[in-house]
């Protein structure tokens, strides 16, 4: 009886050895995340995003393909497959639906040259919208500066930059000072333009502001010191 019972004893030693070696071989499996930038813009007719393979990839990694989903579109479908080769991974930015979160899931895992796993396959999310810019000009006569701005955005319909109509917010930066202040909301007259005036006896920096809308990004002018 006792050594049926060593006999035992050892046997369930032995299938804890095996049951931790399976699991740490398991836990060891790289995973291969794809590091689609979150934030994508579309800026021109053939807008395009390269990027490179993400954390974890091993340097076997020679092929891994995702499939993308717009988030409330039934039927959508997009994919992006990641070679070998630079730059590893390209997005054509008119086939990510505009205004919707891309849902990228893997197809399969990650393969080396002879199609053998490498790597699991982690998703991710992105989401695509036209690019927007600010124009900002100044000019200071006396105390009385005046600001205008010209908002504008990409438009797929005539492929190019066309007149915002969203509301410019006005900023302003005192010397030395890292914190802007808000001066005020103004909607782009007909011609495109809005204007603000401040009465100032002091120079200051100023910038304009729009915001993101439902397809369109958000965009800071450049800054201009009057």
């Amino acid at each position: 009886m006792r050594g049926r019972a060593l006999a035992l004893a050892i046997g369930v030693v032995a299938s804890g050895v095996v049951g931790v070696q399976a699991t740490t071989a398991q836990a060891a499996t790289p995973v291969c995340r794809f590091e689609v930038p979150a934030k994508l813009t579309i800026s021109s007719q053939y807008s395009l995003v390269s990027f490179g393979w993400g954390a974890g990839c091993p340097k076997t990694t020679f092929q891994a393909r995702w499939i993308g989903q717009a988030e409330g579109l039934p039927g959508s479908s997009a994919s992006v497959t990641c070679t070998y080769h630079y730059p590893e991974c390209s997005i054509a930015l008119e086939g990510t639906y505009s205004g919707r979160t891309m849902q990228w899931n893997p197809d399969g895992y990650a393969q080396d040259e002879k199609g053998r796993k490498v790597a699991e396959l982690r998703s991710a999310k992105s989401l695509t919208k036209y690019g927007a810019a600010v124009k900002l000009t100044a000019g200071r006569v006396g105390t009385k500066t005046t600001l205008t701005a010209r908002p504008t955005y990409y438009s797929a319909k005539t492929n190019g930059f066309v007149r915002h109509h969203g509301r410019v917010l006005f900023q302003s930066k005192d010397p030395g000072s890292s914190t802007w202040k808000d001066l005020g909301y103004v909607v782009p007259n007909s011609a495109g333009a809005a204007t603000y005036t401040i009465t100032t006896n002091r120079s200051r920096a100023y910038r304009a502001y729009v915001a993101s809308s439902a397809t369109v990004w958000y965009a800071y002018s450049a800054n201009v010191t009057r």
